[in-house]
């Protein structure tokens, strides 16, 4: 826990401050004399921990970025926090979503293949609204045969372009899971861009690594498939915004190349769309109590959105989520939406929705979606 009084001087270290300047507002505020050398040794523990953007921090940040690209497995970092790390108790865990009250029950051993399109999954912690999960890849056990799984995840912590690829293998409990290289050199080539050059972003990134587990569950014993993981950074929804028009020409690259090599491969494949919905309450800087009514009108707005979704009408979706500027907060508004314009269905259907409220007087909403 930091001191207030620490706290105040750490806050004015934004690069606008000498340290004389920090040492007369301090007095101001305290009324006591705050020594150099007292803020000389707070800017020595901050360097220490790299908490200050400086060179020191930048080599740092390099190397670990360079690190991660000679890599050829991504890491699972959610495997012991998020979900088991032991295979047999993952199995376990997930078990009990398909069978808990929420959950839709175990998947049926026969498989009739009946032309699953893609899924849309929650990437909301599971243990948070794993039954959720369960949903989506019930659909997905029972109703494809598919040997590569486009993925749509979601940039949480940013990217310079608008999608961010990579090519490694993922670490899972139950085994790694690899890219198809073969698919991603030839989508590659036919794009104008570099959606390699944000490759770093998922390092962490969790939205990815959620649905793998799930895959993995289903299928590590029985056959083997294949991946392209995609995050999608967030969308500038207001028309004439530089970030918007340097936008729309990387978004229809990337659909049109992507669409194409879909076609070019010939190979079974199912999309996923891996999101959450709406984000609100105090986490997000709202102040509307999340009491029965509010919760039902949030459902209310999330259901009527995601009527387009399922009617597979992208500018729709696209203007529901404009219209209101967002308030919601739609985390997985630029996945579902590249979806929406790559893959090729005929309709869509709500499995699951719900809900999660903390004690922080926060919500969040997900849901679980099957296109054929």
């Amino acid at each position: 826990m930091v001191p207030n009084n620490v706290f105040y001087i750490v806050s004015l270290f934004d690069g606008s401050h000498s340290i004389l300047d920090i040492q007369a507002k301090y007095t101001q505020r305290y009324g006591d004399l705050l020594f150099s050398d007292n803020v000389q040794k707070i800017i020595q523990k901050l360097d220490e921990s790299l908490f200050l953007e400086n060179k020191r921090f930048e080599d740092h940040i390099k190397k670990i970025k360079e690190g991660f690209k000679k890599m050829t497995l991504r890491k699972a970092v959610h495997a012991g926090t998020a979900y088991e790390a032991d295979k047999e108790k993952l199995k376990n865990q997930i078990d009990e979503l398909f069978t808990s009250p929420d959950g839709p029950g175990k998947p049926s051993s026969s498989n009739n293949t009946s032309g699953l399109k893609g899924i849309i999954a929650p990437h909301i912690d599971i243990r948070n609204g794993g039954p959720c999960f369960a949903w989506a890849y019930k659909t997905v056990a029972e109703s494809t045969d598919a040997e590569l799984f486009i993925i749509f995840g979601v940039a949480h912590s940013g990217a310079k372009n608008v999608f961010a690829l990579t090519n490694k293998a993922f670490e899972t409990p139950f085994g790694p899971v690899e890219a198809d290289k073969e698919f991603l050199e030839s989508f590659h080539k036919k794009n104008k861009f570099d959606y390699f050059e944000d490759e770093f972003t998922h390092k962490n990134e969790h939205s990815i690594e959620f649905q793998l587990i799930f895959l993995q569950y289903l299928y590590h014993q029985k056959r083997n498939f294949k991946i392209i993981p995609i995050l999608c950074s967030s969308f500038c929804t207001v028309d004439g915004d530089e970030n918007r028009q340097r936008q729309i020409p990387q978004f229809e690259n990337f659909v049109s190349s992507l669409k194409e090599t879909i076609e070019t491969s010939k190979k079974k494949i199912c999309i996923i769309a891996s999101v959450d919905l709406a984000h609100v309450g105090a986490r997000f800087g709202d102040n509307k109590l999340q009491d029965t009514p509010y919760l039902k009108r949030l459902e209310d707005e999330d259901i009527n959105m995601l009527k387009y979704v399922e009617d597979l009408d992208a500018k729709g979706f696209y203007n529901s989520i404009q219209k209101d500027n967002d308030k919601r907060r739609i985390c997985g508004f630029s996945a579902i939406y590249t979806m929406l314009n790559v893959m090729q269905a005929s309709k869509g259907k709500l499995l699951k929705y719900s809900q999660n409220t903390d004690q922080t007087n926060s919500t969040v909403t997900f849901t679980s979606m099957a296109f054929y």
